[in-house]
This record gives C-alpha cells, structure tokens and sequence, in this order.
C-alpha cells in the first residue's frame, strides 16, 4: 500500500501527477490553454511499457465543469472512430477528480509546423504531397461523417476544428486527424447562437453561429490546403468581424483561384470547397477526395513522395530544434535572434510542439504574431561618418567642373571650332540639306561619318564671321547590339521566387527581400532576377513577365537548378 502511495503523490512543476494509474508520465510535449499533452509509458508486466500520449487537464481548470464536459465528449466520441487517418483513443479514466484522455503515440510533425519549416527554408510543398494529404484526411472525414454508435443510430458527426495544428504525418506518410474536442454530433446537446472553431479555418456559417453540415468540415480541410500550397494562411486578417465580412464575400474562393499556375488543378478543387453556400461544395468528403486523387497520377508513389517530403521536413526540424537550443544557451548581448521565432508552432521551444507526439488544440490560445527585429553581429568599433561635412567639398568640386565646362564651351565658340558631332538641334538620324552660298565664299565642308576610306589631306572650316549660321551637319546615330538591362511594357504581374537555402533577392539591381518572395508585383516585361547566398553564392536569371502574369521560381544552389515547376 505505502509502495503505491509515495510515487502517486509525487507531482511534476505544473502541478500534474508524475503517475496516473498505469501510467508513468515522460516529458511534455505541447501545452494549450487549458490542458497539456504529456509522452508517457504504460507499464505492464514483463517489463512491456508501449508508448502513449496523454492529454491532461491542467491542475488550474481541474475543476471546470465545462471543459471536463469536452474532454468526457472527446473520449467518447473518439472511443466510436476506428481509422488509420483518425488518432486512436485508448483509455480513459480519472485521477483524483484529475481527467485524462490516453492516446495512440503519433511519431511525426503537424502541419502548422511543417508550414513554418517551409517558409522559413523556402521550400514549395509540391502539388502530389498536398493533393495526397487532403485525400488521406477525406477518408478520415469520410469515416467519421459515416459513424454510427453501438446501437446503430448516426452520430452525424462533424469535426468543426480542421486546422494545420490538427493534422499530423507519421514517418510512414499517414496523415492523423486529431482532437474531436468540439465536434458536432447528436450526443451532444448545445446552445444556439455560440461560434465554435478557429477564426480563420472556419466555415462562414459557423461564424455566423447557425446550424453545420459535413460541408463545414470542408471549408476548413481547403483553408488547410491553400496553407500548404501559398505558404501562408488563406486569412491574414485577425478581426472576427472583418473575418466574417470576407467570408460572407466569398473572398475566401476568390484568393484560392489566384494560387500560381502550378497548382491549378488544386486551385479548381479548392475554389468548390470553398464556396459560401455549403450546398455549392463538395456533396461529402469522399466525393471532395475523389477530385483531389485526380491530381495524383500514381497514388504508390504519391504515398512515396509524401514519405521523402516528411522525412525532410523532420530533418530540417531537428535542425532548427538544436539551432535554438545553441541559441538559447549562448544568448547574451548582441547574439543573433532567429528570424523567424514568431512562426514556430503555439508551443514555446522548451515544449517543442514539432516533436513527435500530439499537440493540443481545443483550448489552445492563438498567439498573435509578434514582429521579431532583427539583431546582426555588432561591427568593429569605426569613428563615425559626418556626411553633412562632406557636402560642401561635394558642392564646390560640382561647382568647378561646371565652370570649367562653361568657359572651354565659351572658348570652343569665339575660336570659332564647329560643334561636337551630335550636338545640333536638328532631330537624330536626319541632315539638313546644304544650303546655296555666293561663289565668294569659300564653300563649306560637311563633315562625314568615318568610314573605311582615307579622310581627305585638307578641308576648309567655315566660322562664325563667314556665316552667322550654323553650317549644317550630317549627325552620325550611334547603334549598339546589346540588349537593355530591363524593358517594361504596358501592365504588370505577379512573380515568387524561393531559393534553397535562402538568399537575398534583387529584382532590376534593386533588393527586395531575403527569400521567400510571394506574389510580389512587378510592371511587365524583362525583369532581371539575382539570388545572392549568405555564403557568397550568386545566381542570375530574366523573366518574361506579361500583363496578369503569375510567376513562380524556386532556385537550388544545391542542385544548380531549378525546382518544384
């Protein structure tokens, strides 16, 4: 009895049991608002201890009555869902009035981070590794739009919350739907009028609170796949009533029908899912996975390619995991931020949301995204420069060169030299026939092109007293076979251009950005590209940009090529 006692009473910083029931808890992995996910170990005989993830409700909200009631109705409706694309639940139980949910251990990353990774690496998710994993979370949808309980009844279910944070991929390239904290269903009594969901992942007629269909579900699988393919969410905006203003425009099929071109036949999917009208989507989730498994041409290697795709992902996480802990430990004075600190997932980089494990969802409070300034290496100590002292030796050297011009022009004209060729007034390319002069006068000599025969051995010069007018001249045009730098024609487009690893873009000569550069507008015409690595690497290219052209370009210093279309 007292060997029992003395391990259950033991309690981690939080506050939490180090032991609940069977289960050892390990570490944490990711932590909402009001519940954390610990990896834990199930002890059993023989020393067999498989791994499992547990969702814990934080020791502060042990006794919310309405959040026990989720996690009572996310235990039972997941206990009813058996499929490969849908986390499994495993057990259930209660500690010391403390609930907590016991689930299939998912090795891999969520979405939300495998977005992040991709901006911040400039990496394009290719068409076949989007279009496979919308398929696989329609079947999972599908399977759970079809439930039924043990007595036979649909449960009608719909998720509700379909968002990247939601969205797992193991190492075997099977894409996990989690948390049906907030699902519909008929189990489950509600109150009118109330929003459930994520702003910017939600369904218009969930942010106007009335009734939900599978449809809903939907809507919030397309947010998620526009994600993928622009790199960003299909909503910037953060306000619920501007939110709601824009879906109730339709805006929301409007951005995804402007993705680049290579992902056309996506954009023509999404656009349907995306529709206001729940009736103008797809009829269910099969019928939605159907169009998107037309998009890949051989599902073995579509699974293959999403496999390769995870394995990077995990390797460049794994990357950036240690890059921050070095950080973490050296930081002082001027060390160097990462850039890109605000767009890890809403888990801190002491509880590594992109670890393997589950995250947390429902409960979870959306961060906004802090601007990070930017802090260099400090350089060597150098006296500083008073540019204002240097403007008056700029002045007085600009001063004397243009007297000088001035007086050798004056000079020039009362020594009566004739004027440089190309200086008349008459337009470039025409000569003014010569004019009759009296046979008195000496007659004036036209001076010609240079040519390949000899110039003649002398030549009269008329001046300003023989003829008070200037004697004309023949102007040479001057021709050359390069090609301009850049050329604009009438309009403009749009061009994206990324790079691996990343680099700094200059468009016509001009920097705009260290790389990834979305959609940025440019006018029409030639435009002169050139990437420039950290490390001193350059890379130059043109692109033939028409009137409402979209662009895409991803450049790999690696492979010397391009990639990804």
């Amino acid at each position: 009895m007292n060997t029992e006692a003395t391990p259950i009473s033991r309690q981690l910083a939080d506050g939490t049991p180090e032991r609940l029931g069977r289960y050892r808890l390990i570490r944490p992995i990711s932590t909402g608002g009001m519940a954390r996910v610990f990896e834990a170990r199930r002890e059993s005989l023989a020393g067999v201890t498989p791994r499992v993830a547990i969702k814990v409700i934080l020791p502060n909200f042990a006794d919310n009555r309405p959040f026990q009631d989720l996690f009572v109705h996310e235990a039972r409706i997941g206990s009813m869902l058996q499929h490969q694309n849908v986390v499994q639940i495993q057990d259930f139980d209660c500690q010391d009035g403390l609930y907590y949910l016991v689930m299939e251990f998912v090795e891999g990353i969520t979405l939300r981070r495998m977005v992040s990774l991709c901006r911040r690496h400039g990496v394009p998710v290719p068409l076949d590794v989007i279009a496979e994993i919308g398929r696989q979370v329609c079947d999972g949808l599908a399977h759970a739009h079809a439930a039924k309980a043990e007595s036979g009844d649909a449960l009608n279910l719909v998720h509700r919350d379909i968002k990247p944070s939601n969205l797992m991929i193991n190492p075997q390239g099977v894409v996990k739907l989690l948390d049906f904290g907030i699902s519909k269903g008929w189990s489950r009594p509600e109150t009118l009028g109330a929003v459930r969901g994520t702003w910017g992942y939600m369904s218009p007629e969930q942010a106007e609170a009335v009734a939900v269909s599978h449809a809903a579900d939907l809507f919030g699988l397309a947010t998620v796949l526009y994600e993928l393919a622009a790199v960003q969410p299909l909503f910037k905006e953060k306000e619920p009533d501007a939110l709601k203003s824009l879906l109730a425009g339709d805006e929301a099929a409007r951005r995804a029908a402007r993705l680049p071109r290579e992902y056309g036949g996506l954009a023509r999917v999404l656009v349907r899912a995306l529709q206001r009208d729940p009736l103008a989507r797809f009829e269910s989730a099969l019928a939605m996975g159907r169009a998107l498994s037309s998009l890949i041409q051989d599902p073995i290697s579509a699974r293959e390619g999403l496999t390769r795709f995870q394995e990077r992902m995990t390797a460049l996480n794994e990357a950036t995991i240690a890059a921050a802990g070095k950080q973490a430990s050296v930081r002082s004075g001027a060390v160097r931020q990462d850039p890109l600190r605000h767009e890890e997932d809403t888990a801190s980089l002491t509880s590594q949301a992109g670890e393997p494990g589950l995250p947390l969802s429902f409960g979870d409070v959306e961060r906004p995204v802090r601007p990070v300034r930017r802090v260099t290496p400090e350089a060597p100590d150098r006296p500083p420069v008073d540019y204002e002292k240097l403007l008056l030796p700029l002045f007085v050297v600009a001063a004397v060169c243009i007297l000088g011009f001035t007086s050798l022009r004056l000079w020039e004209e009362r020594a009566g030299l004739p004027a440089p060729v190309g200086a008349a007034e008459e337009p470039p390319g025409i000569v003014v026939p010569d004019r009759p002069v009296p046979s008195a006068e000496p007659a004036p000599v036209t001076v010609q092109p240079p040519s390949s025969e000899a110039a003649p051995a002398s030549t009269s010069v008329p001046t300003a007293v023989e003829d008070a007018r200037p004697t004309p001249v023949p102007i040479q045009v001057r021709t050359t076979t390069e090609p301009p730098v850049a050329t604009t024609l009438p309009g403009d487009g749009h061009i994206t251009i990324s790079s691996i690893p990343t680099a700094r873009v200059y468009i016509d000569g001009e920097f705009v950005r260290t790389t990834p550069v979305f959609r940025k507008k440019v006018s029409a015409g030639a435009r002169q590209i050139e990437l420039r690595t950290s490390d001193g690497r350059t890379h130059r290219f043109q692109l033939e940009v028409r009137d409402g052209a979209d662009l895409n370009r991803v450049w790999s210093f690696e492979d010397s090529q391009f990639v990804g279309g």
